[in-house]
Parts: C-alpha cells; structure tokens; sequence
C-alpha cells in the first residue's frame, strides 16, 4: 500500500486549534490530547494505540497457529485418521486485529476498488481452510472434539485432539472459562479456556469501550462534521463516514462501480483535508489510556498469557 503525501494547511490549523483546547482540558471532562498528528497515509495497517502493546505480533500469531495444526494433525494419527489433514496456510504478515475504526484506505486502493477490499487481500489465503471445514467428516468431527471415547482400540483425548492442542499450547498459563472483559461483558470459552485469539479479544473489549467514548467526544465531532462539510461541497450529503462507507447502494454489491469509487475517492481526501485520522487517534489514545488504567488486570493477563502460550507453541515446533 502506497503512502499518501502529508497535508497542510486545513489539517494543520484544525491540528493546532486541536492542542490549544486541550492544553488546558477540553469541557465535560474530556481528557487531554497533547499534539495531535498529521498522518501522511490513510492505512489502517500503519495505525498504532496505546492498546496495540498487549497484542502479539503476526510472526507469534503465525507461531500459536502453526504448532495447534502440527498437534492437531500429529494427535489424530496417532489415533489412526491421517486422512484430510488440517492445512497450514502461509503467513500472510498481517495483524488478526487490524484498525478499521476510522474507515481509512490508502487513496490508490479507493481508486480502484472503493470500500471494497482488493482481491489480492488478506481473505484470498483462507480457501485452503475454507475448503477443510467443509470436508470434515462426521468421524473426523468426533475425533477432534471427543465425541466419541475410543477409536482404532486407542483412547481419544478429553476434548479430542483439538482439546489436547489446546492443553499443550496453554499449558501453565489456562485462562477461566469465563472471563470479564474490559467492557464490563462477559465472555465464556467453554471446557478448555481461551487459546489463539485471546488477546485479540480483550484488546478488541477494551478498543470497543474507548471508542464509544471516542464517538461522543467534541474534538472527533467537530472532525466529523468538517468531513460531512468537505463531502457536501463536492455534492455528497453524507454525515458520518460510516454512512458513506455503508451506502446501500453499494454495500450489497461485489465490485465496486464508478458511483461509489468516486464517493470513496472524495471520502479518502476529505479526510486528508481536515486531518480526520489524525484527530481521530489523538482522541483514540486518550480514551484507551484511561481504559488501560481501569482494565489493567485482564490485559496484563491476556498478554502475560500469550508470551507463556507462543514459548510453549515454540518448543511443541521443535519437537516435531
């Protein structure tokens, strides 16, 4: 994805104003941004928060991924089923939680596509899996979840081998089967705990929590409103970019057409224009820094855990 140039003048002074009210303390309680950046992009993949600290990165994720496929595919021939292995698809080098709160592409995506996602994306690798789950076969759905006790005169694992990954993996460091997330909901995992994904969880908890306070803040409305106001100059009467983004329009369509490519060509620069993304994670980072200090227990956990799970995933690698 192709950087875009950095913006000046609009965004510029619409930063400054930014950090002269929140030097002193915005009203209603609002907390203090300090400087407010001017990202020379618009990738949600160059996007970075406070809460990012207490994600693993795509190569430990690839880690946690890869050595549940070798125990789960190791378990069950030892169990006599070698048939239709789970496959392995290729590290894609992408986060497993990305940053799509502020509906951002890079323009010259939005030139060819619009708000669809380019056909060479991060879903194009996932056929293999795809194709897997559909040809599972009853026996080999017992063997990986333990319906059944016996198979071949050997005993299935509790939980079959997708349970005994799982023990494996998070051996020393098993989550509850229900945990309180930062949001104040409840999430349960059934027998077994949490595995791969678990950090994604409480962290997308915790995003989900600061950014409903993000929406309501004065700073990120008033970027919101000179959007809608830089929208309707260039004839499009849209007042947040959800709305645009989501057109009915387009939103059930697969291919973008020339309507909403030239919407989401003028959603991308009207955003460059009033430093909409980089309002946004200034007002993003204060919220999540509060947050941070309110859920501190649960994500040091989840991320206490994970390191344990990928050194565990590592040495179950090794021996194989």
């Amino acid at each position: 994805m192709t950087a875009l140039p950095r913006v000046v003048g609009a965004a510029a002074l619409l930063a400054l104003t930014m950090c002269a009210c929140s030097t002193s303390g915005a009203a209603g309680g609002e907390p203090e941004l300090g400087s407010v950046p001017t990202p020379g992009h618009l990738d949600a993949a160059q996007i970075t928060t406070p809460l990012d600290a207490y994600l693993p990165s795509p190569e430990e994720n690839y880690t946690l991924k890869k050595a549940r496929v070798l125990l789960v595919n190791s378990c069950m021939r030892e169990l006599g089923y070698a048939q239709n292995p789970q496959p392995l698809s290729r590290f894609s080098g992408e986060a497993y939680l990305e940053h799509g709160e502020f509906l951002v592409v890079p323009l010259e995506q939005a030139e060819r596509y619009g708000y669809k996602k380019p056909p060479e994306g991060k879903d194009a690798g996932a056929g293999a899996e795809s194709r897997y789950g559909k040809s599972v076969t009853d026996t080999q759905g017992s063997l990986l979840t333990g319906k059944v006790p016996t198979f071949n005169g050997k005993k299935v694992p509790a939980e079959g081998c997708e349970g005994e990954a799982l023990r494996i993996i998070t051996k020393g460091a098993a989550t509850a089967e229900e945990v309180t997330m930062p949001d104040g909901s409840a999430a349960g995992s059934g027998k077994g705990g949490f595995g791969e994904g678990y950090a994604e969880m409480v962290v997308s908890s915790a995003r989900g929590k600061a950014m409903a306070k993000v929406r309501e803040d004065s700073r990120f409305q008033d970027a919101t409103e000179r959007w809608s106001d830089c929208m309707e100059k260039q004839g499009y009467d849209y007042d947040s970019p959800s709305s645009a983004w989501n057109d009915k329009k387009w939103a059930d369509a697969s291919r973008a057409g020339k309507q909403e490519i030239a919407v989401a060509v003028a959603d991308m620069g009207c955003k460059q224009k009033v430093n909409y993304l980089g309002v946004g994670i200034a007002v993003e980072t204060a919220y999540e820094k509060q947050v941070i200090e309110e859920s501190a227990e649960v994500l040091e956990d989840a991320k206490d855990k994970t390191a344990r799970w990928i050194q565990n995933a590592n040495q179950a690698i090794e021996a194989r």
